[in-house]
């Protein structure tokens, strides 16, 4: 948990300073998340960034941490997920941009058995792979934004375990409310293989773009 937040923050100066020197565009936003699943109710915060460092090319960055709960097993689970890559903007239209891009991703998540559990009731499991990812950006109206991306990770690895592939999706739509910010709902999802799978989060928050 660590290690991942001082690469986050890391990361935050080494965006902050390109953007600094290069005057290029910005974009972020942070939302705060529940989960739907029948199985483990999830709520926590996610927040993402992209920064053009130079012309149609963008540092990009995404956090996301969820605890879930089983209320009929009494289990518990906290997962923490890091990307970190850049993109490429292969189109750019009025109201239409495409980018595509890849990085490298994070995932870890304990998991907490019931308490009537004998032995060690916890187990931290921490993986890691390159991934591709494709997104685009939409204007439909004035004042109205729709994001949405989706990354796939053919082999995701998890200690010794076999590698698994990973998939994460997410949707926001963004309404201005003043110059540069904006209220945004956001859906998200993401899973590898039968032991992670974050249900349906949706929730909200602010984004920004400078």
């Amino acid at each position: 948990m660590k290690r991942l937040v001082c690469l986050l923050t890391v990361l935050s100066v080494v965006m902050g300073a390109s953007l600094v020197a290069s005057a290029f565009s910005l974009d972020g936003d942070a939302s705060y998340l529940f989960g739907l699943g029948k199985e483990a109710k999830g709520q926590g915060f996610a927040a993402n960034t992209k920064v053009e460092v130079f012309d149609n090319i963008f540092a990009d960055a995404a956090f996301s941490f969820i605890n879930f709960k089983n209320e009929d097993k009494g289990e518990t689970r906290a997962d923490t997920f890091l990307t970190i890559g850049g993109l490429y903007r292969v189109a750019s239209e009025e109201d239409l941009e495409v980018f595509v891009g890849g990085g490298y991703g994070m995932l870890s998540f304990t998991a907490t058995e019931p308490e009537d559990v004998e032995g060690d009731t916890s187990n931290d499991t921490k993986g890691s792979g390159f991934y591709g990812k494709f997104g685009f950006k939409f204007v439909p109206a004035e004042k109205f934004t729709l994001l949405a991306d989706v990354s796939y990770a053919p082999k995701f690895k998890f200690g010794e375990e076999d590698a698994k592939s990973l998939l994460s999706a997410r949707a926001t739509v963004a309404y201005e409310v003043m110059e540069n910010i904006s209220v945004q709902g956001t859906i998200k999802h993401y899973r590898s293989g039968d032991d992670i799978n974050s249900g349906i989060l949706v929730g909200g928050g602010v984004s920004f773009t400078f």
